[in-house]
């Protein structure tokens, strides 16, 4: 994504600010990829300077569709909205590029980790103790 020229931002049918990555537009039909939710969760944090306890805000951004559980985990998810059930903004919106990162980090491909393989066990045949002799 070259600066966020082809991201788009836009309210579903819920309410919630969906971040995503423009495919295409037609007159009723907007096609994405990646499609995120953005979250703002309130947190208590200390403030150095006064030792108070302070409320900030904190951005969050979930996928709106988990790539965990489709089969080809690095292929882009794409969907399409009917344009006359969303609410798209006048003109174009251009994120804080702070944003755009954790956008951009929420659909990198970092690699299927997977559980550590345990090592075979095998019978030692060598030094077998039999009981009862």
């Amino acid at each position: 994504m070259e600066n966020g020229k082809d991201i788009v931002v836009f309210l579903d049918t819920v309410g919630r600010t969906i971040i995503a990555g423009k495919i295409s537009e037609t007159e009723d039909k907007l096609t994405v990829k990646n499609p995120a939710v953005v979250n703002v969760a309130p947190r208590q944090e200390v403030d150095p300077a006064t030792g108070q306890t302070v409320q900030r805000m904190a951005l969050q951004l979930f996928p709106l569709f988990f790539r965990e559980f489709l089969a080809a985990k690095d292929e882009p998810v794409k969907f399409v909205f009917n344009k006359s059930l969303i609410t798209l903004s006048e003109g174009d919106i251009s994120l804080d590029f702070k944003v755009m990162i954790q956008y951009e980090q929420l659909f990198t491909n970092l690699g299927v980790v997977s559980a550590p393989v345990a090592p075979k066990m095998e019978p030692k045949t060598d030094n077998v103790i039999k009981l009862f002799d």
